[in-house]
């Protein structure tokens, strides 16, 4: 079973975001991974990924959101989740990793 995951990217003055949408799971988790690799992020600039219309995450997931992690600090820039759900931000404290991310409402 294919689940259906939509992953825009938009540059804006403040930030490139990553608008992630849908289902996050291990059949499309690496398209998330190869999506913020294509970023091509000069150092100091700001990747926002945009979790608002995210609707399912499971392990592969958040490994994928740990890998974009490594990625942006790899290349010295930054990283920031936004528009994280009430459920996904229970996910992330439950496994410490809401004190790896920079979590932000908006």
């Amino acid at each position: 079973m294919t689940t259906s995951l939509t992953i825009t990217a938009s540059p804006t003055p403040a930030a490139l975001v990553l608008e992630v949408a849908g289902d996050l799971d291990h059949t499309n988790a690496q398209r998330l991974r190869h999506a913020a690799r294509e970023a091509a992020l000069p150092a100091g600039r700001l990747l926002a990924v945009d979790l608002g219309k995210l609707s399912f995450c499971d392990s592969s997931g958040i490994t994928a959101l740990i890998a974009v992690r490594n990625h942006v600090v790899s290349v010295d820039a930054r990283l920031v989740l936004v528009a994280v759900s009430v459920n996904m931000r229970r996910l992330l404290n439950m496994t410490g990793l809401d004190q790896v991310f920079d979590i932000r409402d908006a």
